[in-house]
């Protein structure tokens, strides 16, 4: 027979190993807190961070979610993505219009490559631009723009379009 310390011993093993394997399915199963490509649709892949100064919202489009600052002033709309150096797959930056206009936006001071998608009012993309490399210098700098009306700006990562199936007619959804 085991004496009562052995046994306590044995108790507290198996209660820490039952503890670690549990924490391991939690942390492993959980979709939430891991990017597992092809897996469960609307699952989180930034929950936090963000620029200081700016407002956050979530932005769902195809399949996940998106940590976006929100450019809602002129400032910062000028400004865009230019004051970042880069940018993960969970992020982005969400431009907000007042009116309806196929707003044209540009890459000047970029440092990284990005998709560009406009969405109407309605939150429908009605347009993409997929991996636009940042402007050389700001006279040799094209202008994006879609020929639909659009209210809303998007920009994510360079292919994140592509990898998600984002295409003209996939709804967004965000409040602000």
């Amino acid at each position: 027979m085991l004496s009562v310390q052995a046994t306590r011993l044995a108790i507290a093993i198996g209660a820490a190993a039952a503890a670690g394997i549990i924490a391991f399915a939690v942390l492993y199963f959980t979709p939430a807190l891991r990017i597992v490509e092809g897996t469960t649709p609307n699952v989180p892949v930034a929950s936090e961070g963000g620029l200081q100064g700016y407002n956050h919202t979530i932005v769902s489009i195809a399949d996940v979610n998106l940590l976006a600052d929100i450019a809602d002033t002129p400032d910062k709309k000028t400004k865009g993505l230019a004051v970042r150096s880069s940018m993960t797959e969970g992020e982005g930056m969400l431009f907000v219009f007042d009116a309806d206009y196929p707003h044209p936006f540009w890459m000047n001071g970029m440092k990284f490559p990005i998709d560009i998608i406009w969405l109407d009012s309605e939150k429908t993309v009605v347009h993409v631009e997929h991996s636009l490399p940042p402007c050389p210098n700001q006279f040799d700098c094209p202008n994006y723009q879609p020929d639909k009306n659009a209210r809303y700006v998007l920009e994510t990562v360079a292919g994140f379009s592509e990898r998600h199936g984002v295409k003209e007619g996939t709804q967004a959804q965000f409040e602000l």
